[in-house]
C-alpha cells in the first residue's frame, strides 16, 4: 500500500472511530506541580551517568521575532575531545537548511511533502544562517573579557552541513569553547518545525556539532527525508526572549522568568540531553500530573482541554512500563504538547523531555452503538513520542546510520506498554480496536502493519538508503523491527527476552549503542542458539540468533508459510491385488474393498498434511493438527527444507494450523496458515467477516505506527 494512502486510511479511520470512551480518569492535581529545582532526578533515582558521556555544553540565547518568524541566536558551545587524536576542525549540522531551497538533499527526496502536509506557498522556506564563528579563550583584553578569535567556517556542498576550522588543534582530553551568531528563519510548519499563525515549534533550530566516534572519525550526515538527528550529551543553559502572552514549553526546567513590557524573558536549564527544543502559543492551556517525583505538564489547545487527561493517563502508563523494563527515566520533568489545528505538521515528534502528540478524537455515539471502540487515538502517539525519551533520548544511537535502533525499538516498546497496561486481563495480547465486538489484538496489528512494504528493503541500513519511491521506510524501520522483536520474544519466552532488553537498556544508557551492541547483548543473555523444542525424531530444534537477526534485519527475505495440502486417503489393504505365495505362484487378485456406507472409518485412513515454506526466511514453525477424535497434536518443524510431509496413519485429520500460538508476528500474510479437510470446512460466519473487517482496520491503524 502506498504510504500516503495508508496514512489517509489511518486518518479516516481515526476520524470515524476516535477514542473509546475512557474509564473515569484518576484525580489529577488542579494546581500546577512545582517546577523541579534540578533538571535531573536524584542520583539514587536516575541511575549512573558515565563521566565521558558529557561532551557538548551549550549556552544559548534566542530572541523570537514573531513578525518575521525569525530567531536571532547566539550559541556558546564547550566541546570536549574524548577522541584518540587532536582535532583541528569540527563539522556542524545546520538542519534547518534542509528547508532552504528545492535542491537540498531533504527537499529533493521529500518534494515539499511530509506526512500528508505540504510546503506552504506563502512562507515556504526555512534556513539557519551562521553569521560569525569565534573561538573564546586566551588572554583577555582590557575589559576582562576572554579573547575571541574569528574562525573560518563554510557550508558544505549540501547546506545542512558546515565545517568550522580551528586556529589550533584540540588535544585529546581538552576542550574548546566556540561562539556562533546565527539567524534562523522558520517556515510555516509542515515537517516538524516552524510556525502556524502565532503558534511556533522550534526544533533543530541552532547549529549542532557532529559526533566524534571512538576511532577518531566524525559522524555528520546530510539532512535527508528519513534521517533524524544524532548528537552528544551535555548541559544546556538557554535564555528565550518571546512575546509575553505566549504559553511556553521547553526542554529541561524553567529557572527564571521576567516580563518586560510586551515581552517575556525565560531561562531554562537541562542536563545530560543531546538537544533543546521549545514551543509557544497563545491559546495553550496546562494540565498537570506527578509521577514518582517527575513533573508532567501537558499543553493542549483550549478547546481540547477536556481530553488532556487521556494524554496524562497514557503518559503515566508509559512511564510505569518503560521504567520497569528499561531503567529509570533520569530527568525530573516531561512536557507533552498537542499543537493546535493547522499545525499538524508539528505533531508526533520527540525532543529531550519535550514531545508533541496528536489530538484525541471522540467516538461518535452511532459508532459506539454499533460496537466500535479503540485505544489508539491520541494516546498511542503520546506513548510513542514519550518512548523516544529512551530510544533515542537516553540510548542515543545513530539515527542516521541505524534508524531502526530508535524507531523500531521504540515502536516495539510501545506495544509492551499496552501489554503492561491492559494485557493482564487480556491474555497478554491486548486489543487496540474492536469492530462490533471483534477484537483486533496488538500482535495482529503489528503483523499487518508491515504490509507489503516491510520486506522491500533491508531494515539495517542508513536512512538515506531508503527510497521514497519504494516507500518501505516505515514498514521496515518501524513495523518490521517491532515484529522482529515481538517474534523473538514469543519464541524464546518473555522472561528471558525481557532480561536481555533490560540489560541492553541499562548498560548503554547515556551512550551511543549500535545494532551490534544489541545483538551481542541478546547472544550474551540467551546464548548463540535457543532450543525451542524437539522434532518428530526427538532431536532438538534451535533458533540461531545470528542467523535470525541476519535474515530479519539485513535481508529482504520474506517469512511466509502455508498449509499446502491436507488430505485423508485410504490405507493400503494388503489382501487386495496379486501376491506370490510360498510356491512363488501369483494368487489373489481381489479388488480393493469399496468404502463402506458413510465413508472410511478413521482407522482405515492416513491423514496427511503438507507444510510449505513459501518465503525464503528460514525459521522453526509449529504445526497443530486437529484429529477426528477431538485430540490435537503439535509438531515442530525446523523450517529448513522447502516443504515437510506429516503423516497420521490410522487417523483422520480435520484441520491443520501453522503457528497456532501466533508467535511469528513477522509473518505478514496468514490467510493460508489454516486448512480444513474438504468435508470439514465450516461455513463462513459473521464473526469471521468481522475478523476480516478488523484486519482491514489494522491496515489503516498501521499508519499510526509509522513516522
Amino acid at each position: 500500500m502506498d504510504p500516503a494512502r495508508t496514512r489517509r486510511w489511518a486518518l479516516a479511520l481515526a476520524g470515524a472511530l476516535g477514542a473509546c470512551a475512557p474509564s473515569p480518569p484518576p484525580p489529577l492535581p488542579h494546581a500546577p506541580v512545582p517546577e523541579p529545582t534540578d533538571p535531573l532526578r536524584p542520583a539514587d533515582r536516575r541511575g549512573p551517568i558515565p563521566p565521558k558521556a558529557r561532551v557538548a555544553d551549550y549556552a544559548l540565547t534566542a530572541r523570537y521575532d514573531e513578525e518575521l518568524h525569525q530567531i536571532d541566536g547566539r550559541a556558546r558551545i564547550t566541546w570536549r575531545n574524548h577522541g584518540p587524536a587532536p582535532v583541528d576542525r569540527i563539522p556542524f549540522h545546520l538542519y534547518m537548511n534542509g528547508f532552504r531551497a528545492p535542491d537540498t538533499a531533504w527537499m529533493q527526496q521529500a518534494r515539499g511533502k511530509h506526512r500528508g502536509q505540504e510546503l506552504d506557498a506563502e512562507h515556504p522556506w526555512g534556513y539557519v544562517d551562521v553569521r560569525t564563528a569565534e573561538r573564546v579563550g586566551g588572554d583577555g583584553g582590557s575589559d576582562g573579557e576572554p579573547a575571541r578569535i574569528s574562525l573560518r567556517h563554510a557550508e558544505a556542498d549540501e547546506p545542512s552541513l558546515m565545517t568550522v576550522w580551528l586556529d589550533q588543534p584540540v588535544p585529546p582530553g581538552e576542550a574548546v569553547e566556540l561562539e556562533l551568531a546565527f539567524i534562523t528563519q522558520l517556515p510555516r510548519v509542515f515537517a516538524r518545525t516552524g510556525f502556524h499563525e502565532r503558534y511556533v515549534m522550534a526544533g533543530q533550530w541552532f547549529p549542532k556539532p557532529g559526533v566524534l566516534m571512538p576511532d577518531g572519525t566524525w559522524r555528520a550526515h546530510p539532512f535527508t527525508l528519513y534521517s533524524e538527528f544524532f548528537a552528544d550529551f551535555g548541559h544546556y543553559d538557554v535564555e528565550l526572549d518571546l512575546p509575553g502572552d505566549l504559553v511556553v514549553g521547553a526542554t529541561g526546567i524553567r529557572v527564571s522568568e521576567a516580563h518586560e513590557g510586551s515581552r517575556q524573558r525565560l531561562r531554562y536549564r537541562a542536563q545530560m540531553v543531546h538537544d533543546f527544543a521549545w514551543t509557544a502559543g497563545p491559546d495553550l492551556v496546562e494540565a498537570w500530573d506527578d509521577y514518582e517525583g517527575i513533573r508532567i505538564r501537558a499543553l493542549v489547545p483550549r478547546d481540547h482541554a477536556d481530553t488532556a487527561h487521556v494524554h496524562l493517563r497514557a503518559q503515566r502508563a508509559a512511564l510505569a512500563s518503560m521504567e520497569a523494563r528499561f531503567g529509570p527515566y533520569p530527568w525530573s520533568t516531561i512536557t507533552l504538547v498537542e499543537p493546535p489545528e493547522g499545525a499538524e505538521g508539528a505533531m508526533g515528534m520527540e525532543y529531550p523531555t519535550l514531545y508533541t502528540t496528536s489530538p484525541v478524537k471522540p467516538l461518535p455515539p452511532l459508532l459506539q452503538g454499533l460496537g466500535f471502540s479503540e485505544r489508539m487515538s491520541g494516546q498511542f502517539t503520546t506513548i510513542h513520542e514519550f518512548g523516544h525519551q529512551y530510544f533515542q533520548g537516553l540510548l542515543a544511537s545513530d539515527e542516521f546510520s541505524q534508524p531502526w535502533l530508535d524507531e523500531g525499538l521504540n515502536t516495539f516498546s510501545n506495544g509492551l506498554v499496552y501489554v503492561d497496561w491492559y494485557g493482564a486481563q487480556e491474555d497478554g495480547d491486548p486489543w487496540l480496536a474492536t469492530v462490533a465486538g471483534h477484537p483486533l489484538r496488538l500482535s495482529e496489528a503489528m503483523r499487518l502493519a508491515q504490509g507489503r512494504h516491510g520486506f522491500l528493503e533491508p531494515v539495517d541500513q542508513a536512512a538515506d538508503r531508503f527510497s521514497p519511491l519504494v516507500g518501505s521506510y516505515s514498514g521496515s524501520t518501524y513495523q518490521k523491527t517491532a515484529a522482529t522483536l515481538m517474534t523473538l520474544r514469543r519464541l524464546v519466552g518473555a522472561e528471558r527476552f525481557d532480561e536481555a532488553m533490560h540489560r541492553y537498556a541499562t548498560r548503554f544508557a547515556f551512550e551511543h549503542p549500535t545494532g551490534a551492541d544489541l545483538e551481542a547483548t541478546f547472544i550474551e543473555t540467551l546464548g548463540s542458539s535457543v532450543t525451542l523444542g524437539h522434532g518428530e525424531d526427538g532431536q532438538p530444534i534451535a533458533l540461531r540468533l545470528s542467523e535470525y537477526f541476519d535474515q530479519a534485519l539485513r535481508s529482504e527475505v520474506v517469512l511466509d508459510f502455508r498449509i499446502h495440502a491436507l488430505t485423508n486417503r485410504p490405507m493400503l489393504h494388503p489382501e487386495a491385488g496379486w501376491r506370490r505365495d510360498e510356491h512363488d505362484a501369483l494368487v489373489g487378485g481381489e479388488p480393493p474393498p469399496p468404502p463402506p456406507d458413510g465413508g472410511w472409518p478413521a482407522q482405515d485412513l492416513e491423514g496427511i498434511v503438507v507444510v510449505y515454506r513459501r518465503g525464503e526466511f528460514v525459521i522453526p514453525v509449529e504445526v497443530e493438527v486437529e484429529l477426528s477424535d477431538g485430540t490435537r497434536e503439535r509438531v515442530l518443524w525446523d523450517g529448513r527444507g522447502r516443504h515437510r510431509v506429516l503423516r497420521w496413519p490410522g487417523r483422520r485429520v480435520v484441520r491443520a494450523t501453522l503457528d497456532p500460538d501466533r508467535k511469528l508476528v513477522l509473518e505478514a500474510q496468514r490467510h493460508d496458515d489454516t486448512r480444513y479437510a474438504e468435508d470439514e470446512r465450516p461455513p463462513r460466519s459473521t464473526p469471521e467477516a468481522l475478523g476480516r473487517l478488523a484486519e482491514a482496520s489494522a491496515l489503516a491503524l498501521g499508519g499510526a505506527f509509522g513516522p
